[in-house]
């Protein structure tokens, strides 16, 4: 997933200026006069670790100035050392509370730090002296989606883009705020009753977001035995209708929905008549436990996160425009499509060498199963962190699939070491060796990874290191299971073809 980096400081340098430009009175040394004026040049020049040097040694001179330790602690989180710059900025926040400089920049350092639950305090104190700071906002809104708290961000977010509507990176907040609290209402819904008529119809409305009309055709009629008299579940048939080239049986299923939307509005202020007529911030119950509250809490805010998504599309390209579309196209399983879009987000990106999106960039090659494409982007990637699991895992994946396992071996064993429990490097270590005939060695690997095993082609594996190795019983209990997975899979393509022809309205009276 893509996370937008805490914005940056636009009008912040402007404010770091003129606090260098109003020093507290200092004696009339001539030294410190120049320490004064040269700090302010590093600063400028964006010499920061110089600047740093200056500001001690005048704190030294003044070691209780509050002026002074606020433009060491601003130097110091400016240079990369946000550990000192707290603890100065913290001496001046003491004594006084509402320095806006000193706020901002310890927030900033919290965030270096990734502590963003420390940087909340600060960006609610910035926002509270001056709630037009859209700088503090965004700050805030991106700490509260890095920690889950998606409503606390989606209030951020909302507040961001009615302050600036030309905001991409707030409608790209946005949007995934309410994705992830769509996400949450319907894991509560599905854990209260995973077979329920709700559950169907919202993964009916999934698959006809990703353009899988026959599976959403399916789960619709599913979510009909079982609720028949849902709001949506007409509506949703007639979207399925109108994409698969049968207008007239669309037309027969919005004449039912448009009957359900009036039923329901006998109601006014039920959450199905608020969504019915596009209120869907107001058809949201919050804190809800019902099934009923928590399906239509999942429709309000997959439907909110479908308008920012379409605000963004609106705006001039920009890096989080391409971040969504590579994540709708990685959501329809057009992963090597999705690639082109994170190369375009990276192309526009301040830092070329931003270590997010050629992560994101690496991963789409990889699902698209490009090999060759991912494995320069990921050998970049190692080089600015050797330890990483992910990257090692998907580096050694690729090269063993390239038919060079030799050469992945190191890289899955690094991954395996950074995280024991990684299944999927675990399955890739053991067909990497057994494909180069060490098959004790692969065994155990292949056995910790079997549970990923959905086509039978690690059982199968498996099988032929055990007969390898002299494991007659191993090899035939294996290789019975391969069999057993490849005929469920073939029962399932079966089932899932005879269910997902696309039919005619049922007769309901």
């Amino acid at each position: 997933m893509f996370f937008l980096q805490p914005r940056g400081r636009p009008g912040f340098r402007a404010a770091f200026l003129f606090v260098l430009t109003v020093l507290p009175a200092l004696p009339q040394s001539e030294q410190l006069a120049e320490q004064s004026r040269h700090g302010k040049e590093l600063m400028s020049q964006g010499h920061f670790d110089e600047a740093v040097i200056v500001y001690q040694q005048m704190v030294k001179a003044l070691p209780d100035d509050p002026g002074l330790l606020l433009n060491l602690g601003m130097a110091e989180e400016m240079a990369g050392h946000p550990d000192r710059a707290i603890r100065h900025l913290g001496a001046v926040l003491k004594v006084q509370p509402r320095n806006i400089p000193a706020l901002t920049s310890v927030a900033m350092a919290y965030l270096q730090l990734n502590q963003p639950t420390a940087a909340i305090a600060p960006l609610k104190k910035l926002l509270a002296l001056d709630t037009l700071n859209l700088n503090a906002r965004g700050m805030l809104a991106s700490s509260e989606l890095s920690l889950n708290h998606f409503q606390q961000a989606a209030v951020q977010y909302r507040e961001l883009t009615a302050l600036n509507p030309s905001d991409a990176t707030a409608w790209y907040g946005l949007g995934k705020s309410y994705e992830s609290l769509a996400t949450q209402n319907f894991e509560r819904l599905s854990r209260l009753d995973n077979q329920s008529g709700y559950v169907a119809l919202l993964l009916a409305d999934a698959r006809v977001q990703q353009r899988q009309f026959k599976s959403a055709f399916f789960f619709y009629r599913e979510a009909e035995k079982k609720t028949p008299d849902l709001a949506g579940l007409s509506g949703g048939l007639a979207q399925v209708y109108r994409n698969t080239g049968h207008p007239d049986w669309a037309a027969t299923e919005g004449r039912r929905e448009m009957e359900r939307d009036a039923s329901a509005c006998q109601a006014p202020a039920s959450p199905a008549c608020l969504f019915s007529k596009g209120r869907f911030l107001q058809a949201v119950r919050e804190h809800a436990t019902e099934p009923s509250l928590l399906f239509w809490n999942t429709r309000a805010y997959n439907a909110l996160a479908i308008q920012a998504f379409d605000q963004l599309e609106r705006l001039p390209e920009s890096v989080e425009l391409h971040a969504l579309k590579a994540q709708i196209l990685h959501d329809h399983r057009q992963d090597l499509e999705a690639s082109h879009e994170w190369g375009a987000a990276l192309a526009l990106a301040p830092d070329k060498n931003d270590v997010r999106l050629r992560t994101e960039l690496a991963t789409s090659f990889f699902q698209a199963r490009d090999y060759q494409a991912a494995i320069p982007t990921l050998q970049e990637l190692l080089r600015d962190n050797p330890e990483s699991p992910s990257v090692n895992f998907m580096l050694g994946e690729c090269l063993w699939r390239i038919q060079q396992a030799d050469q992945a071996l190191p890289f899955l064993e690094i991954a395996i070491k950074r995280r024991p429990d990684m299944l999927s490097a675990h399955a890739a270590l053991g067909l990497a060796l057994a494909s180069l005939g060490r098959n004790a060695e692969a065994i155990p690997h292949l056995e910790k990874g079997v549970t990923l095993d959905d086509d039978g082609s690690l059982h199968y594996s498996l099988a032929r290191a055990f007969k390898a190795e002299g494991n007659a019983s191993g090899a035939q209990a294996n290789m019975e299971e391969y069999s057993r997975i490849q005929s469920k899979n073939a029962e399932v393509n079966r089932a899932v073809a005879s269910e997902s022809e696309i039919t005619g309205p049922l007769d309901r009276k």
